[in-house]
Parts: structure tokens; sequence; C-alpha cells
């Protein structure tokens, strides 16, 4: 009988610590990481042509014609996303394309983002759109 009562709230205890923490890290896309992509990359990134489509979780983690991956959960280093916008990579397209790049902050905060695994709700909330930041040119 002990067995079962330390094995329930074992069970129990576990419950409680993991399920903030998956709402602390959607909670984290939602508020640091969907902004920076949805006014930093999802003018070009938003299905409408070839390539990366940061539309939604389901398109963003669709991995290149020739398999590499432009998010890799856990590895910001092997995410092409991370060599595009640190300018300082192989990757041949820098991002964004326009003048203005990233921050550190906002590199730092997609590094972050990537290395904790890369949690992206996959309800509505996970939905991106472009909203223009202001700082960008129109094109």
């Amino acid at each position: 009988m002990t067995r079962l009562i330390f094995a329930a709230l074992f069970s129990l205890a576990l419950t409680c610590c993991s399920s903030p923490q998956a709402g602390n890290k959607q909670h984290y896309f939602i508020s640091n990481v969907k902004p920076v992509l949805q006014q930093h990359c999802l003018r070009c990134h938003n299905g409408t042509g070839p390539g990366l489509n940061l539309s939604t979780q389901a398109t963003a983690f669709v991995p290149t014609v020739d398999g590499r991956r432009y998010l890799v959960p856990g590895d910001p280093d092997a995410s092409l996303l991370i060599q595009a916008i640190q300018r300082n990579g192989t990757h041949p397209k820098m991002m964004p394309r326009d003048l203005l790049s990233l921050t550190e902050d906002q590199i730092g905060m997609l590094r972050e983002w990537i290395e904790d695994g890369a949690v992206w709700p996959s309800d509505k909330s996970g939905q991106l759109s472009h909203q223009p930041s202001g700082e960008h040119p129109a094109h």
C-alpha cells in the first residue's frame, strides 16, 4: 500500500513539475519569439514562396529539399535559421535581407528558444502573421 501511495505521489509531483515548464516554454514563444518572427521574418517567410514558411509550427519544421533543417530543437548551431540571422556563418542567404539585422538580444532569444527545445504551440496561439514593425523599408 505504501508503494502505491508513493508511486501516486511521485506521478503527481512529475505532472505538477512538468506542466508549468511546458506552459512557460509556450509562454516564452508567444511573448518573445513570436513577435520577432512576425516583425522580421514573416514578410517573406509566410508560405507564399519557396523555402522556409514560418506561419505555423507544422510548416516551420519542414526540412529543406536536401534534408537540412531550419529549426533543430536543442541545437541552435545546427539550425539554418540561426546560421542565417547571425550574419557570420556560412549560410549563403543572410537574413533579414534589408539593412536592419536582428539585435544581439533577439538573436540570443531565438538561440535560447531553440536550445530549450523550440517549443511552438500547435494551436491558434502558434499561428503567425506578418506584423510590420515600422523599422523596415516597404517593398
